[in-house]
């Protein structure tokens, strides 16, 4: 009795049609979250930033943002496009077999839900703050995980991803120009995320070619630097680090701080909310400095920044005098020097947090060591 022929399952249009909906809208996503990203580094406040919790901007801004000096919405961007080309291939007539590439579909979700998985608990856990954009795009790497799985039925995951792997074996050309063709996406990706174009240049990052800094022999600065700082903003608390170690090898220059947090309550140029509490924070500064522990504050505020403490706990800790420590914070006194330092801050055409101004030129992020003659040699004043 002759056996009948083996009818080979189906192409899993649906699944592979599904995927590519799925993988266009996480591109779109992914997008999207680097003008986030960029913006939110030059202090602009996007749309999806609603409130202290669903808040783009705190995400972007976090340190969960970055993967290997590259931001993570452009690494979305590369991986939403390859699982975009892999469903259209899937759908083209011009398959390696029947079911390609649905293994490789699902591996692909795998991983970006792992990924979404351990980003979403940076945000609960770390970051505090949710970002709506994210969270589309956690949605989108699901159902690439649920669509893959279901292409790969009814023969399962694990002999689709063989067949996959074995009908690119046999077509090594095609495979090579694939994989060359990432590689030199991926590179792109990397070089032009370096060069600041996707995303935020943290304090002591070398500027760009056309800022100030990097123009050659600058005069000798003959004044103070003069700091804009926000307390909720995360790349000024890196600076203040860095500012302290600065200052601890070189005495001699002089910083004045001033304030200019990005908060629409009290800063004119603010139109949707950023950081919630940096009106209230540099006001906690200045009642601080009234009752000369400026500096001690000025540690506690941006030691506290992961995790918010109330300003008159932090007050009472550096045994300042409470009572008078919070009637200063709604003192009219104090909401005038906070408005002149928010104007002054205006008036020199800030773009971001932190910034330094020295005889009127703008250095975002770094102290420009170079405008400051070095110190006399010991013993020679």
């Amino acid at each position: 009795m002759a056996r009948k022929p083996v009818t080979p399952p189906p192409t899993p249009r649906a699944a592979f049609a599904v995927s590519l909906a799925l993988a266009l809208a996480g591109l779109v996503l992914s997008v999207m979250l680097v003008r986030v990203h960029r913006d939110a580094a030059a202090g602009l406040t996007s749309f999806c930033t609603i409130s202290e919790e669903i808040n783009c901007d705190k995400v972007a801004l976090s340190s969960w943002s970055m993967l290997f000096g590259v931001p993570v919405a452009a690494w979305g961007v590369a991986g939403y496009a390859f699982a975009a080309a892999l469903s259209a291939w899937g759908l083209s007539t011009r398959r390696l077999h029947a079911r390609w590439p649905a293994g490789l579909l699902a591996v692909f979700g795998a991983f970006a839900t792992v990924g979404s998985v351990a980003l979403a608990l940076a945000s609960k856990l770390a970051i505090g703050a949710w970002c709506l954009l994210c969270m589309g795009s956690w949605a989108a790497s699901v159902g690439l995980l649920v669509s893959g799985w279901l292409a790969c039925r009814p023969v399962g995951m694990s002999a689709s991803v063989r067949a996959d792997l074995k009908a690119a074996g046999r077509q090594p050309r095609r495979a090579a120009v694939i994989l060359v063709a990432g590689l030199i996406g991926l590179l792109v990706l990397v070089v032009e995320a370096r060069r600041g174009e996707a995303g935020p240049k943290p304090p002591g990052a070398s500027p760009a070619a056309t800022s100030p800094a990097a123009l050659p022999r600058l005069p000798a600065a003959t004044g103070p630097a003069v700091l804009f700082s926000d307390y909720e903003c995360p790349f000024c608390a890196l600076a203040h680090d860095e500012l302290r170690e600065i200052l601890r090898q070189r005495p001699d220059i002089q910083v004045v701080r001033r304030n200019f947090p990005l908060d629409q309550a009290c800063n004119p140029i603010l139109k949707r909310p950023m950081h919630l509490r940096a009106c209230q924070l540099a006001r906690a500064a200045i009642c601080a400095e009234a009752q000369g522990q400026f500096e001690a504050m000025d540690d506690a505020l941006y030691a506290s920044q992961r995790a918010p403490v109330p300003v008159e706990e932090l007050a009472s800790r550096l045994k300042l005098d409470v009572r008078r420590f919070e009637a200063c914070l709604t003192a009219p006194a104090t909401q005038a020097r906070l408005a002149a330092d928010i104007q002054a801050g205006m008036e020199a055409k800030l773009r971001s947090t932190p910034t330094y101004v020295v005889d009127g030129t703008l250095y975002e992020g770094k102290l420009p060591l170079g405008r400051f003659p070095p110190p006399p040699p010991p013993g020679r004043e």
